[in-house]
């Protein structure tokens, strides 16, 4: 009887210890798969500093889609503003189009757009027709009507596109949709004036807030020195070079030149390069995103 009452209890003791080495490794696995998920769906946090050289994207997108009529690729996105560059395919028209509550500004980064724009002016319409250069910045608020035209048949148009609140699509109308009465008149600027004017005021800096993207985006000129753009990850800053030569340090020293897109998500020190110019497109997207936006309408 004792015999069998001891082999009993090892038996028990044994099956205890299993149950308990089987439910250790049952809890580690499911602790590994449970971080595993976590880790999948986390989101990567953005870099401090991001750099994309546009004309080179630029190239690349019109060389893999040598026949599309429109190519995209956006640079950054949030739930206040967007930045994207547009590819206009060879001879292709934007038509007249409107946005009901987006404000938007455009660098020509390659190629040579044509723009007509439509808005309201003492209760009747106005409207302007302009052709520009790699550089040159066009402006639109909502409802102001604008066409793009890439009238070249041998080359692409490429387009950077700011916008505010992120990009919300094009409403298409004809040149007397009532509409186009609430927009007010569009504004364009010109690097290489701006980089004269300096220069002619024996200028070291100057900065300059444009009426466009709700007074978010600025022009900054330098003919010497350097300029702090303050930025942090919930305020980050968005800068474009036109023109001009440079660096600018943000943790190291990086060159700067025309057609590079900054995303800064901390304090940068931007210096013009000795004995030239420098001007970029400064943006600070809005913090707060409208209640529609927030709401995802």
């Amino acid at each position: 009887m004792r015999d069998s009452t001891s082999a009993d209890s090892a038996v028990l003791r044994r099956r205890v210890v299993l149950y308990r080495t089987l439910s250790l490794v049952l809890t580690v696995f499911l602790l590994a798969v449970l971080f595993a998920v976590k880790r999948a769906m986390t989101v990567p946090e953005d870099p401090e500093v991001e750099v994309f050289d546009v004309p080179a994207v630029f190239e690349a997108l019109a060389k893999k889609n040598p026949d599309a009529a429109d190519v995209s690729d956006t640079f950054f996105f949030s739930d206040t503003a967007t930045v994207h560059l547009h590819v206009m395919g060879r001879g292709q028209a934007c038509p007249l189009h409107i946005h009901r509550r987006t404000h938007e500004a455009t660098v020509i980064v390659a190629g040579q757009a044509e723009v007509h724009q439509i808005w309201g002016r003492d209760g009747v319409l106005a409207e302007r027709r302009g052709t520009h250069h790699p550089g040159a910045l066009i402006a639109s608020e909502p409802f102001t009507g604008h066409a793009w035209f890439n009238r070249a048949e041998d080359q692409m148009l490429g387009n950077l596109v700011f916008a505010t609140p992120r990009f919300d699509g094009n409403l298409y109308v004809e040149p007397t949709d009532a509409r186009l009465m609430q927009g007010p008149e569009p504004f364009t600027y010109a690097p290489t004036r701006a980089l004269v004017l300096l220069a002619e005021q024996a200028g070291g800096v100057a900065v300059e807030t444009l009426p466009a993207l709700e007074g978010k985006m600025s022009s900054v000129v330098l003919a010497k020195g350097e300029h702090v753009l303050k930025a942090t990850r919930a305020e980050p800053v968005i800068a474009y070079v036109a023109e001009g030569a440079g660096s600018l340090t943000a943790a190291e020293e990086r060159p700067v030149k025309p057609g590079q897109l900054w995303v800064l998500r901390r304090d940068a020190t931007v210096r013009v390069a000795e004995g030239a110019s420098l001007m970029l497109y400064v943006f600070r997207p809005p913090v707060d995103a409208p209640p529609d936006v927030a709401r995802g309408e």
